[in-house]
């Protein structure tokens, strides 16, 4: 009986054995990344860089105290994302974990020399890249430089630039999209910009800040074609339906005052001029306008004012967006979405227009329609006296 008791707590215990986490990683030995950078290096390899938060040292962060740095950047050069990587993992004490990972900047150089698919096969085929993540492109600088600056308000420059993205409205613009619009025939990728500015952040000193600059227009080859400024980018991101909000103000008719407004609620729809023709399209937007603003002489209480201000604010929009598509649809990449809305409505003509629709986009006629509507007009009416 005891050698029986004994055989079966022998087998159990190995069978706990068997059953157990062998790969366990405790927190305490993970290196949680917030940023990625690529940048161009010579002889055609990459440079990966890596910013990694210190987390005892994220809540006793001081701006500009070198001994209370919050991060450490670790870069590689390698063949490919995952031989620079493996470099990087070396020199390290913990193991890196991406999956919390912010933002991905890539540099413009590397945009420029590199082929900028290579990164793709390792974010679609290592599960440990969530792609949840931003994709952002540095102007005029190494994108390593930008995980390496200070931000005056948060812990890590990630962090900055990651929540300066979202109250900007700029939610769908993930590494996954970013993907999907490159290697999908009808879309081509947009990308928000950063660029590295010297900013007074106070009466002593300035400082590096990585701040929001415009947004570049990828063609399939993934080469910048064009760069929008801040308007124009929010405009197109508009029409291409990855917009969420934005803030507007236009001159009154007589050149007195201007009116401000917050749009929000941003949409657009996609559809064809008459059923027979796919070279006219219209794309419709809508959104709900708030005004914020008023130092004209209207007294917004009336409704015949309000009724004017809403039909003039329309016409405003659809002239706006209608010029920064067209300055888009002359470099040819169609970031609007337009050639996938064709695909489907139009799938026998596609086959003949597929091949090289950079070139063909640019002979659609894209006509743009507003349809906005005056949700608020504050809780005064005419100007305060």
């Amino acid at each position: 009986m005891i050698r029986v008791v004994f055989q079966t707590c022998m087998l159990l215990f190995l069978l706990m054995l068997l059953t157990s986490c062998t790969d366990f990683v405790e927190p305490n030995q993970l290196a949680f990344v917030m940023g990625t950078a690529i940048d161009h290096a010579e002889n055609g390899n990459m440079e990966v860089s890596y910013q990694i938060a210190i987390p005892s040292k994220m809540n006793t962060y001081k701006s500009g105290s070198s001994d209370s740095d919050s991060f450490i950047v670790i870069s590689a050069i390698g063949k490919d994302v995952f031989e620079a990587t493996q470099k990087v993992q070396r020199e390290m004490s913990r193991r890196l974990m991406t999956s919390h990972r912010i933002l991905i900047a890539i540099s413009e150089e590397f945009f420029n020399k590199n082929d900028v698919s290579q990164l793709f096969d390792k974010l679609g085929r290592d599960p440990a890249n969530n792609q949840r993540d931003v994709t952002i492109m540095i102007k005029g600088n190494n994108a390593k430089e930008f995980l390496m600056i200070k931000h005056p308000m948060e812990n890590i420059s990630s962090i900055a630039a990651g929540k300066e993205l979202h109250i900007n409205g700029l939610k769908s613009f993930s590494t996954r999209q970013f993907i999907i619009d490159s290697v999908t025939q009808e879309t081509c990728s947009l990308v928000p910009i950063l660029q590295i500015k010297n900013v007074k952040v106070n009466t002593q000193k300035a400082g590096p800040i990585a701040l929001l600059s415009g947004y570049a227009v990828i063609n399939k080859k993934l080469k910048v074609d064009g760069a929008l400024d801040n308007s124009e980018g929010e405009d197109v991101a508009w029409l291409s339906g990855k917009g969420s909000s934005i803030g507007v103000t236009i001159p009154w008719k007589d050149g007195n005052g201007v009116l401000s407004f917050r749009l929000t609620h941003l949409g657009r729809h996609i559809q064809s001029v008459r059923s027979h023709d796919p070279r006219q399209v219209v794309i419709t937007v809508k959104a709900q306008a708030y005004l914020l603003e008023n130092t004209t002489s209207l007294d917004m209480s009336e409704v015949a004012n309000m009724s004017e201000v809403k039909k003039y604010l329309n016409e405003q929009i659809q002239s706006r967006l209608q010029l920064a598509l067209g300055k888009v649809q002359q470099w040819g990449p169609d970031v609007f979405g337009i050639g996938a809305y064709l695909h489907r409505k139009y799938p026998y003509w596609w086959k003949a227009q597929r091949n090289d629709w950079d070139e063909n986009f640019k002979k659609v006629e894209v006509h743009v329609q507003a349809n906005i509507q005056l949700r608020s007009v504050g809780v005064i009416g005419a100007q305060l006296e």
